[in-house]
């Protein structure tokens, strides 16, 4: 946890502090006074020795002195600015982001945790966390998403629970075979939701059919230089789908001359000097349950743009 705290995602400690306290509280680092201060030691030479990993390591990539997770926590806790994307209600990742994460298998936490007394010990350090999280206005599925490994563990322990006692007298079998028809259900219903996820990265899908559909006019001597907007770059296009020269990306913001560039990759239905080529649709979920059919949930969101003077190779259909 220190490792991954330090290097990859600083919301880490919130949920190292809480099963840290409870281990130390429950005698788990050593009997001794001095366990938790040598656990506590330990941590600290690992912290120091992961912080110098980090800062020589993306200091390189970046070009100058900078550690990205430190960054990141002083925007959001010190400045906490973290507002800015969005907020939502304290109450958000019990009733929202967790219960649509487990799906059906969320049935199992209640008897899970009544029926194996071994495994509370766990939940309440998570629970904490959770809660600890959830003063920050701004709420993410990711923020929270290393407690449900924990919860999915509660629902499979209470499932072999009930496959053991399926043979017994009762009701029994039915209570198992009511729990398979829930797993069932989650495997569908998780299916479903992945092949919808799958329709929300527009972003990345305009790259790769821009693309293609310049691929033979950079091989007669196009030099595309895209421009990128923001609502774009939020949407799935990463510098990995980018290609290498003659190939160029900006994702310059605010007001500057936009006739430097060959393409655009935009929200915008309209911009002077520049014809779109292509739209991009996306899953909206909206009209998830439209007796239309598939193609009625699906939505213009970007489209890609050519600059006017120059020779149209484009598709002026919906793709």
């Amino acid at each position: 946890l220190t490792v991954a705290g330090v290097n990859f995602r600083s919301e880490l400690v919130l949920l190292y502090i809480p099963y840290f306290a409870y281990a130390t509280w429950a005698k788990k680092l050593g009997k001794t006074a001095l366990s938790p201060i040598r656990t506590i030691a330990t941590c600290v030479g690992v912290a120091l020795a992961s912080l110098l990993l980090t800062v020589c390591v993306d200091s390189l990539f970046w070009r100058r002195l900078s550690w990205p997770e430190g960054e990141v926590l002083y925007f959001n806790t010190i400045l906490n600015k973290s507002h800015e994307w969005g907020t939502s209600p304290f109450y958000w990742y019990f009733v929202s982001a967790i219960p649509r994460c487990m799906l059906g298998t969320l049935l199992f936490i209640p008897s899970g945790l009544y029926f194996n007394i071994k495994i509370r010990e766990y939940v309440l350090p998570a629970f904490v966390f959770v809660c600890l999280y959830s003063l920050l206005p701004h709420k993410e599925l990711r923020f929270i998403i290393y407690v449900i490994p924990l919860l999915n563990c509660i629902a499979a322990v209470e499932v072999v629970r009930l496959f053991e006692n399926k043979d017994k007298p009762g009701w029994q079998k039915y209570f198992f075979r009511v729990a398979i028809t829930i797993l069932a259900f989650t495997l569908f219903m998780a299916f479903g939701f992945l092949r919808i996820s799958g329709k929300n990265y527009p972003g990345g899908d305009a790259m790769l059919k821009l693309h293609e559909a310049e691929r033979i006019s950079v091989m007669h001597g196009l030099r595309p230089y895209v421009h990128i907007d923001v609502a774009a770059a939020q949407q799935g296009i990463t510098r990995y789908l980018e290609l290498p020269e003659p190939w160029k990306y900006s994702k310059k913001e605010g007001p500057h001359d936009m006739k430097q560039y060959s393409h655009l990759i935009n929200e915008n239905k309209t911009i002077d000097g520049f014809t779109p080529i292509i739209d991009i649709e996306a899953f909206d979920p909206t009209t998830m349950f439209s007796p239309r059919g598939r193609k009625s949930s699906m939505k213009t969101v970007l489209r890609i743009f050519k600059r006017d003077d120059l020779k149209k190779q484009g598709i002026f259909t919906k793709v």
